[in-house]
């Protein structure tokens, strides 16, 4: 049975405090739940930025603080896609969903063009999940990441995830 890989790219700047950041941290812990139950092979990634990027789990505590430095994030993510690709060859797939505030740092553009030249990433299904209302350098940095306003979206559930999951081939 082939693996779908979620890669969840959240921003933990100080631009998620209050009730953002709970949002978010309470919609990770129902996708993780939620996908153990599902009838397909899930391998789910969470990956945190700020100033830095990090790998971490579903169930660890989510702190807002430093810069939203989208750049990060999209490093990290390279690294856990080139990672994944060397364990497992047999993927269907992969789900990008990007939890974003309303501003992005400068320096994201290398970063994604680089993803861009991963099959994994150009061929997958991604999402961006904002916010606030961005401002235009954020609006242009999701747009870029989805190739499609229709998938920038205010809430992205656990059932929705799944059902794509299951759609995916």
């Amino acid at each position: 049975m082939k693996t779908t890989n979620i890669y969840y790219i959240l921003d933990c700047s100080h631009k998620m405090q209050g009730g953002k950041l709970s949002s978010m941290s309470q919609n990770i812990l129902k996708v993780a739940r939620a996908l153990k139950f599902a009838n397909n092979k899930t391998n789910l990634h969470i990956i945190t930025y700020r100033d830095r990027a990090k790998i971490t789990s579903p169930f660890e505590r989510f702190s807002a603080f430093g810069n939203p430095n989208l750049g990060e994030g999209l490093k990290a993510l390279e690294s856990a896609i080139r990672y994944q690709r060397k364990i497992d060859n047999e993927q269907t797939r992969s789900i990008f969903i990007l939890h974003a505030s309303d501003n992005v740092l400068q320096g994201w553009n290398k970063p994604l063009e680089r993803l861009f030249n991963l099959r994994e990433f150009a061929f997958g299904h991604r999402y961006v999940v904002q916010y606030g209302t961005p401002d235009k350098y954020a609006k242009q940095a999701f747009t870029r990441f989805t190739d499609s306003n229709e998938k920038i979206l205010p809430y992205f559930s656990e059932s929705r995830l799944c059902s794509l999951v299951r759609h995916t081939k």
